[in-house]
């Protein structure tokens, strides 16, 4: 063969390569816009229909390249390739002009990131087909087809797993607890306050978006944290929300036990309040504590940006000697934690000899790791009087001690003003497992932690850093707790685990509730007037407060030790890293119930799943139909 000959061949293989290379990855592309049509289909109609065409048309145009690679048609499809990205690109960054959320960008999802991706090499490739054309017959197609593999074999590879992103995405329609055919039941939306004559207390809380210090929240009533909820033990609370957001929402009243119907979770016992809407929960408070209330609708994004509040149910007939009563609302992130509303330092009025009590709540959104608040006072004894506001039995009195609080967990400290000087409440950080770049990146970065100084004088100079942790299995006396000494009806098992997958068209971190995750987890099904108890094993190095909504969780033991103490009656009970932790319940509570991580990343990516009552139901069900996203 000649040189000449040699020179040719080789430029007509090549440019077949990138001719078929270019085919099969707009080839690629348009299965990934086909499998995205029947959504946009029930989004926005004329949506669907330009998704559906695009794919259509991509499918003809690749054969046709296969067949007639001309310089014409590598140019049009070029064009039209690059056309497309540019469109992606003005509805991610401002927004299309039309479709039912004009003017808005919408997210990045892994799917279009892909397919995009595909397109913009395609065009390149054709690009250069128009600069070196190719000829209309090509030799050697063997070679042609050797030199295409990789971008056969890339294709196929990026398109799979764009559609596996498809259809692993959020789904149309869940019902966790739907009603049996031929079988009775009640719907929980029946499951409400029943009239009475209880002293009523009424409350509004506008959501809204506002500029607090410059930034742009989502709050109640204009403040972050929301207005304190404050209450009398009997009392009818009723509580109007107005929804003046761009997205729909719900308050959840985190710890109280009240009717299934109040509970404001979406698509499990309300349809979530849409823009400009409102809605009236009502129920009767029947025991003292601390509480707080969130949004339950896109819990992952809206609580963090400010949608919570504390509530607080004071007792009936209120003998305490408390002169001084204080809530603490911790939020933020790691990176930054703030209380009440201030970033640094807050300080609290109090005078020598005053009884002084600290309701603290943590909402911190700990991020990846789940690593709770360990606040400590220091600077007087302190007794822990009730924790998720169920009372302790007896409390010691401790010295410098760190309280450990999973999010949404809560702990009311009780301490006397020494005669001079001040008392300080420090929060400290725990952590878990992180990531050996995580661990580069943000090693030199510290978490600004938020400090309570109380009354006046000096400060203690006291290293709350190496306080030793409160142990809740050696605290306080024993005292009757039936949960825990009745023998169970129902033990059920809880494996906490986590693994790379996709999930919501996401390659993510999923985590899982017995090797699956919502909404595929087996929800724990059990009658009325059963005990139930919860082994739980967490199989990760991160930490797990996992709430139970609508009833409280006695502590049984952990790693094995049993409670020796007061009775530990919590909402939401925190498992460490690798820990096993055994609780019981009273099946008390008719209706539908979330259970699930209240780390927001974790529940997001799946650790929830609910306790469903027999012979109850759900009418209303989550995903992308009904719009109900509580996670």
């Amino acid at each position: 063969m000649s040189s000449l000959n040699f020179i040719l061949l080789r430029r007509r293989t090549l440019a077949g390569v990138r001719a078929y290379s270019a085919a099969l990855l707009t080839l690629g592309a348009a299965l990934i816009h086909l499998s995205v049509a029947p959504e946009h289909l029930r989004e926005y109609l004329p949506f669907g229909v330009f998704f559906l065409a695009v794919g259509c048309a991509q499918i003809v145009v690749a054969v046709e390249l296969f067949a007639r690679p001309t310089r014409r048609l590598a140019m049009a499809l070029a064009a039209f390739s690059i056309g497309l990205v540019a469109l992606w690109f003005v509805s991610r960054s401002i927004g299309l002009p039309v479709g039912p959320n004009a003017g808005t960008p919408e997210q990045t999802g892994l799917t279009d990131v892909i397919c995009n991706l595909l397109e913009i090499v395609a065009s390149a490739l054709l690009v250069s087909l128009v600069v070196l054309p190719t000829r209309s017959a090509l030799r050697r197609l063997w070679l042609v087809g050797l030199g295409s593999a990789p971008s056969a074999l890339a294709s196929a590879g990026m398109t799979f797993l764009a559609v596996s992103a498809t259809l692993n995405g959020t789904p149309e329609a869940v019902n966790v607890a739907p009603a049996a055919q031929g079988r009775p039941s009640t719907s929980v939306a029946a499951l409400v306050e029943a009239p009475g004559s209880e002293p009523v207390r009424h409350f509004t809380l506008t959501a809204a978006v506002t500029q607090i210090e410059g930034r742009q929240a989502w709050a109640f009533n204009g403040s972050v944290p929301g207005p304190e909820l404050r209450v009398k033990q009997g009392d009818r609370v009723q509580v109007t929300l107005v929804n003046h957001l761009p997205e729909s929402t719900t308050i959840h009243w985190h710890g109280v036990q009240l009717p299934n119907a109040e509970d404001g979770v979406a698509g499990v016992t309300q349809d979530a309040v849409a823009p400009d809407g409102e809605y009236t929960y009502e129920f009767v408070a029947r025991e003292a504590g601390t509480f707080w209330y969130h949004s339950h609708q896109h819990t992952e994004e809206q609580l963090p940006r400010g949608l919570f509040g504390p509530l607080v149910v004071v007792p009936a007939n209120e003998t305490a000697g408390e002169q001084r009563d204080y809530t603490l609302t911790l939020y933020g992130s790691s990176a930054q934690v703030w209380v009440n509303g201030v970033p640094d330092t807050l300080h609290l009025e109090a005078r020598p000899g005053e009884m002084v009590r600290l309701r603290v709540i943590n909402a911190v959104d700990p991020g990846m790791d789940g690593g709770p608040e360990a606040v400590a006072l220091v600077g007087a004894p302190f007794q822990v009087v009730a924790l998720d506001g169920s009372d302790l039995n007896a409390p010691d009195l401790l010295g410098p001690t760190r309280i450990q609080l999973g999010m949404g967990q809560r702990a009311d400290l009780v301490f006397t003003m020494p005669a001079s000087g001040s008392v300080r409440l420090i929060d400290t950080e725990l952590l878990g497992e992180t990531s050996p770049v995580q661990d580069v990146l943000f090693a030199a970065q510290k978490p600004r932690l938020p400090s309570v100084t109380i009354g006046e004088g000096e400060l203690p100079a006291v290293d709350a850093s190496s306080a030793p942790l409160f142990d809740p299995l050696n605290y306080g006396k024993p005292a009757s707790d039936a949960a825990v000494t009745s023998t169970p009806d129902l033990t059920v098992p809880i494996v906490l685990s986590k693994q790379p997958g996709i999930r919501d068209g996401r390659v993510e971190l999923v985590h899982m509730i017995n090797a699956q995750a919502a909404p595929g987890i087996q929800p724990i099904t059990v009658s009325d007037g059963d005990i139930v108890r919860l082994h739980i094993v967490n199989n990760t190095g991160e930490y797990h407060p996992m709430h139970l909504h609508g009833h409280v969780l006695s502590l049984v033991g952990i790693d094995g030790r049993p409670v020796q103490g007061t009775p530990i009656r919590e909402d939401s009970v925190l498992l460490g890293p690798n820990q096993i932790v055994d609780v019981a319940f009273a099946a008390n509570n008719p209706g539908v119930w979330m259970f699930h991580c209240h780390v927001l990343l974790h529940a997001g990516m799946g650790m929830t799943t609910s306790v469903n009552y027999v012979g109850y139901a759900t009418p209303f069900e989550m995903g992308t139909r009904s719009g109900n996203m509580p996670e």
